[in-house]
């Protein structure tokens, strides 16, 4: 979806995995409790899952784009997290985002 994304556009995306493959559900049955009961489906894919949890615990003054997306990255085990388009700004605090 964004392999040829240009990279004059001031535009970035992240996936969770590349063209060739599937992100991988998580908290799936048993663990997918919500108020005690199991709905019997998954809650979210790990990548989303790994980015929501860490942007829940950063520190938005000072992470920045990069960092997260290199934490989230190496959390997300079972597919290759991908980068595209304008990476000029990954240096930028997570609260301009």
């Amino acid at each position: 979806m964004f392999e040829n994304l240009p990279d004059n556009i001031e535009i970035v995306a992240s996936t969770a995995a590349n063209a060739e493959e599937s992100s991988w559900g998580t908290y799936c049955p048993p663990d997918d409790m919500i108020d005690g009961k199991s709905i019997n489906s998954c809650l979210g894919d790990l990548y989303s899952i790994n980015w929501m949890e860490d942007s829940d615990k950063a520190d938005m003054d000072t992470e920045t784009l990069l960092k997260q997306f290199l934490k989230v990255k190496e959390l997300t085990t079972k597919s290759h997290v991908s980068d595209f388009g304008d990476l000029s700004f990954d240096n930028e605090p997570l609260i301009d985002f």
